[in-house]
């Protein structure tokens, strides 16, 4: 149960250490892993130096030997406080004696009982029926006995802890015993078993953890699920403190259709270096009939000021690992491609290089495949940059790479190019005028490729551009409401002139989608192979409704258009020339309606055809907290090139009775009349410091399978998550998701650096 389950025993133990530092050392000091030297040597500063108050209604004693208060009796030293009806010290052997509501406050920490008797000189005492609290927190428990031992160890008895501040706590830990040393900043507990509702759920016979914020090796929370591919899932992860730079989690699993998967990561950290490298491996899948693994290892150095070192390695056994294997809720059951890579970078005040070599493994889908990406072996670039000189900004780049076919139905080849970018920017308040010229030259050696010869071909491709738009601004009011509304024109003239690139190769491009931020680009595409002819004017308007105190918008409206001043002809073969001489029309609409009812919807039109080609429609209510309610409508219009697609979301987090929350989410393909992926469950929030959670989810992992899982947690504040936690699936899942406790414990299996 490891790190953060075990941490409770501390709040007892760090009285343990209190009076070896004659109270003047801070609980919260306690986890700086000071060496024992440098606390004996304070706590003899102390024991000699610190001065004594005392407080009481009555008052005996003999000077220099003992005092005894009575009523009220209260002895202070700096950091600590004790408390009692009755105390008694002996100022011979430096020892308190205290009777009747004995309370000891330091630093937070409150500590009491019936009767305490305390040597500060040896650090040696006894304190009956103790009960502790951390108000910083408010954890809170109880112990039979409190045996300070010296030497800062401690001994507790009948230890009873939990994390709640109510008056019957759903969860409590109960040790038959805890020692606790300080030396080696670790504690033992015996017999240690959690209690929920008073049925215990989790036991262990001999239990370690850490007495500061340092890592300890043990166990962390078991995780627990049920997937339609495997079956019932357990994992149980061990954590391995090796260094305070260093460690490991071992992952033993158990999927009851395919059996035991051995599984571990490593990780380090240096001052230049830091990565880690996992491994998993599952010896003769029961469903697969064959050995599965996957390595992944990551590592970043610093070997200098301006150069580093990369790595990034990754690979599976076989295409259907992250299908049949990825770990539930994590989303990496689509991974397509993993990359193998090693880079040498280089960064200065004005340039930057790197050369990198990179592959990738393809993971494909009998029923979709995909082309596999080239690989790059080895690739060379080269980037300047220099802005505002005398009012210029200038950019070079300059790359050359050797492309690998990844295919026999593919060619190898490699390509150099060269862009040298300079603009003059001019921008003021209420606009911007920014003119921009680029030379793009690449140099293209093609490998001979199925009978055909090996040959040279090149381009030499200019780019001229001219943005500029304009900003004003006026007061106004919208059904009462005071708002500042601006009004946004701009325009993006383009000029591109026509090369012949039918014939070059294709190593890293392909058509953009066609959206906002693509309509103010210069290129038609993504890459550097293909650069696509254009004369053209963008014409854009935007207008938004600000609140003028705070900012914040309110709403907003744009289109957008192209106008081709000229022809248009295909560089990428398949390709259809362009008809018309206008773009589709993109329109954008924003609005708060309320504030807490906003919608946004985009329309792409297509003024030839008189057709909406792609539309998206969304709602989102939120009356209140862990209230919630999205609705999205996606539609995209089949033709050559493009698959079409009509979705229906629906997500929702919303109160069926009190203390119960439905969540869920449905995304409905109307096109394909399936459900491409579905989320539905039911969270429960006690009236104490605890949450229930159990979600069912199926999602698709290829073409025409799918996967269902289920996730069960039960949430204990203050101690941790039981189960397999759902939390980030539903906050990937259902927009605006809330956590309905209040103070969440964080998650546990994979926290270990904090």
């Amino acid at each position: 149960m490891g790190l953060r389950l075990n941490r409770w025993f501390s709040l007892i133990a760090a009285w343990a250490v209190i009076p070896l530092a004659q109270a003047q050392e801070s609980v919260s000091a306690v986890p700086s892993l000071r060496s024992a030297s440098q606390l004996e040597s304070r706590a003899g500063q102390h024991r000699e130096d610190a001065p004594v108050f005392i407080e009481a209604e009555s008052l005996t004693g003999q000077a220099q030997e003992f005092f005894q208060l009575d009523g009220q009796a209260e002895i202070r030293r700096p950091g600590m406080v004790i408390k009692g009806n009755r105390l008694r010290y002996d100022q011979v052997e430096d020892e308190v004696e205290a009777e009747g509501g004995v309370r000891i406050l330091h630093d937070g920490l409150s500590l009491s009982g019936p009767r305490l008797r305390m040597n500060l000189v040896s650090g040696t005492g006894l304190i009956e029926e103790a009960a502790f609290q951390y108000a910083p927190t408010g954890g809170r428990g109880q112990a039979e006995s409190l045996e300070l031992l010296g030497n800062k160890r401690a001994r507790a008895r009948g230890v009873r802890y939990t994390g709640c501040d109510c008056e019957a706590p759903a969860w409590e830990l109960r040790a038959s015993r805890v020692d606790f040393d300080y030396n080696t900043d670790v504690g033992v507990g015996y017999g240690s078993v959690l209690y929920f509702k008073g049925v215990p759920i989790l036991g262990a016979p001999v239990l370690s953890f850490p007495l500061s914020d340092a890592r300890k090796s043990g166990f962390l929370s078991p995780t627990f699920g049920l997937t339609s591919k495997s079956g019932l899932e357990f994992q149980l992860p061990y954590y391995v403190n090796i260094a305070p730079n260093r460690d490991l989690t071992l992952y033993p699993r158990y999927m009851q259709r395919r059996g035991w998967q051995l599984g571990g990561e490593f990780r380090y950290l240096g001052a230049d270096y830091a990565g880690q490298t996992s491994l998993f491996y599952l010896p003769d899948d029961r469903r697969a009939h064959r050995d599965r693994y996957l390595l992944r290892s990551q590592h970043q150095h610093r070997l200098g000021d301006r150069l580093r070192l990369d790595w990034n390695v990754n690979k599976a056994s076989d295409d259907a690992y992250f299908r049949d294997l990825s770990a539930v809720g994590t989303g990496q059951s689509s991974t397509a491609t993993l990359e193998r890579s090693l880079t040498l970078s280089w960064n200065e005040e004005y340039w930057s290089a790197f050369g990198r070599v990179v592959n990738y493994q393809t993971l494909q889908d009998p029923l979709a495949p995909i082309v596999p990406p080239y690989a790059r072996e080895p690739q060379l670039h080269l980037t300047g940059a220099r802005y505002d000189v005398n009012g210029f900004d200038l950019r070079f780049d300059a790359d050359l790479t050797r492309f690998s076919a990844p295919t026999q139905q593919q060619r190898s080849g490699s390509r150099a190019f060269v862009q040298q970018t300079v603009s003059y920017p001019v921008i003021r308040p209420g606009g911007f005028f920014i003119p921009t010229v680029k030379l793009h030259a690449a140099q293209y050696h093609n490998d001979s490729f199925q009978g055909q010869a090996s040959g040279n071909q090149s381009l030499v491709v200019p780019v001229m551009s001219l943005d500029s738009g304009l900003v004003f601004e006026r007061e106004t009011d919208v059904m009462g409401e005071a708002l500042t509304q601006t009004l946004e024109p701009r325009l993006y003239y383009l000029r591109v002139p026509r090369r012949n690139q039918l014939d070059l190769p294709i190593y890293d491009t392909a058509l953009a989608d066609f959206n906002f931020a693509q309509i103010f680009s210069d290129n038609l595409y993504v890459g550097n192979d293909r650069y696509a002819e254009a004369n053209q004017l963008t014409a854009a308007l935007s207008t938004r409704w600000l609140d003028p105190k705070t900012g914040q918008e309110r709403a907003r409206i744009t289109g957008a258009q192209r106008i081709y001043f000229g022809e248009h002809e295909p560089v990428m073969k398949g390709e259809t020339p362009r008809s018309g001489g206008r773009s589709d029309f993109l329109l954008s609409v924003y609005g708060a309606l309320t504030s807490t009812l906003s919608g946004e919807t985009t329309i792409q039109y297509n003024p030839d055809i008189d057709r909406v080609t792609r539309s998206t429609i969304g709602f989102r209510w939120h009356p209140k907290r862990l209230s919630t309610l999205s609705v999205a409508y996606r539609y995209k219009r089949p033709d050559v090139t493009v698959t079409g697609q009509e979705l229906l979301d629906v997500a929702f987090q919303w109160p069926l009775a009190r203390n119960v929350f439905g969540i869920g989410r449905i995304n409905y393909s109307l096109q394909e009349n399936r459900i491409a992926e579905s989320v539905a469950g039911i969270e429960y929030v006690g009236n104490c410091c605890w949450a229930a959670r159990v979600v069912a989810q199926r999602y698709a992992v290829a073409r025409q399978n799918a996967t269902t899982a289920m996730f069960f947690q039960l949430e204990l504040t203050g101690f941790g998550g039981i189960g397999n936690n759902p939390i980030t699936t539903l906050r990937r899942t259902i927009p605006g998701y809330q956590l309905v406790n209040p103070t969440p414990a964080r998650e546990t299996v994979f926290e270990r650096y904090e």
